[in-house]
């Protein structure tokens, strides 16, 4: 994912208010979904009060497990409410060196930008292999836009991370279904489109997941079963200060 072939990435820190609006409008949607059976959002978006859960994983996940488990600073605000069915991680918060030095290095992310970028990421075993991918999404000026943020897919062989897949216009928490597609999880990310919050099913076919805008769209997870990938409350999160990894961090 090369930034310069990126249009829809907004340089400057009206990026960084979108997105933060996006999230807004995910997690609102997300947290009504179960209530309302529907999808909408609104050009306002009112602030919640702060959601309260049990615990941080709302049942285990069999993925790899760090410090974010046991973090301070992450247990202080919930995961977010998911619908009935979907059970949920938040982002792990162990910074990864291998792992930041492939996005700079993928993203031709500018040193400049390194303090305002943030990435979110997870342990999750997409085709059943008994092996974990990493999925990782990056958020900030250089790398969001209106309509999402970038995000990675990645391998670990030979010791080594590689990228799988790029993807652009992302929004959290991306859901991994329990259906299979030519072996693959089917995985449902939110996708606003006309001021709708709307779903984007991305089925794997060619060895590949389609771009978020070319997959089955849905208005409701009435029915989807799975696990969320980062489910971060991040509108809450923004607020007690928790910006995700910074680039900075090595």
């Amino acid at each position: 994912m090369k930034n310069k072939k990126n249009g829809m990435l907004l340089l400057g820190s009206l990026a960084i208010t979108v997105t933060l609006s996006i999230s807004a409008c995910g997690n609102s949607a997300l947290n009504t979904q179960k209530d309302t059976g529907s999808a909408e959002i609104t050009k306002e978006v009112t602030q919640k009060e702060p959601i309260h859960s049990e615990s941080t994983y709302s049942e285990s996940t069999g993925s790899k497990e760090t410090s974010a488990a046991n973090s301070s600073e992450t247990d202080e605000v919930p995961m977010l409410k998911l619908p009935e069915g979907i059970s949920g991680m938040k982002a792990e918060s162990k910074p990864l060196k291998e792992l930041r030095d492939l996005i700079i290095e993928d993203m031709e992310v500018p040193e400049e930008y390194y303090e305002t970028t943030n990435y979110f990421y997870n342990y999750i075993d997409l085709n059943d292999d008994g092996k974990d991918e990493i999925f990782v999404m990056v958020t900030g000026p250089y790398t969001s836009g209106s309509g999402g943020s970038s995000a990675l897919l990645l391998s670990e062989n030979g010791g080594k991370l590689h990228v799988v897949q790029e993807f652009t216009l992302i929004n959290e928490p991306i859901i991994v279904s329990d259906k299979l597609d030519n072996g693959y999880h089917e995985l449902i990310v939110p996708y606003y489109n006309e001021n709708k919050s709307q779903y984007s099913v991305l089925k794997y076919k060619n060895g590949a997941y389609p771009n978020v805008p070319d997959g089955e769209i849905i208005n409701s997870l009435e029915g989807v079963k799975g696990k969320a990938m980062i489910a971060n409350d991040r509108i809450n999160e923004v607020q007690a200060g928790i910006m995700g990894i910074n680039l900075s961090e090595e």
